[in-house]
């Protein structure tokens, strides 16, 4: 799936871009991206094989109707294919090309609560100057690091939680 969701999101992205509309079809894709995520079980009604092809395209016409009609298409397309499994990974790719393409770092930053606004503003600042470019920031809370602060991308990964430092520190004494 992942190699078909490589191959369908580099796709769409090029034709996007050649029509100037990468940042809405990265909205609607981030939409329908949820709509998934909420509803599983549409994937096994654009799958099943009870379930006609013809009734299968026009679920997708009906429940995406307002969509822009490369996304209409994709899906479409993977339905047929029955790869409907694949929009995730379609959408991941789709936003990896147009993350590449607009010099956005994706940035991942894990703490034991969650950031203030004005700390994910600091935040941001600093990752801009160590990472260049755009910083799109996702803070996600896990109180299991105790404090501190892990910061991850796809080619990088900070690791400042005290918990870490205390698991150092454990085996230092251990030794």
């Amino acid at each position: 799936m992942r190699d078909t969701g490589r191959i369908y999101g580099n796709s769409l992205y090029s034709l996007a871009k050649d029509d100037g509309v990468e940042a809405e079809i990265l909205a609607q894709l981030n939409a329908i991206g949820e709509g998934f995520n909420e509803n599983p079980a549409i994937f096994s009604v654009l799958d099943a094989p009870q379930v006609s092809a013809e009734e299968k395209l026009a679920l997708i016409d009906s429940v995406f109707e307002g969509c822009h009609p490369y996304v209409i298409n994709t899906l479409k397309l993977l339905t047929e294919g029955r790869r409907a499994a694949a929009v995730g990974y379609t959408a991941k790719q789709y936003k990896a090309a147009y993350n590449k393409d607009k010099g956005i770092s994706e940035v991942t930053a894990i703490t034991a609560v969650p950031l203030s606004a004005a700390n994910e503003e600091k935040l941001v600042l600093k990752l801009k100057k160590l990472l260049g470019g755009e910083i799109s920031l996702v803070n996600k809370v896990d109180p299991s690091i105790l404090g501190g602060l892990v910061i991850r991308t796809d080619s990088l990964q900070i690791d400042g939680g005290v918990k870490s430092r205390l698991d150092e520190i454990k085996k230092e004494i251990v030794r």
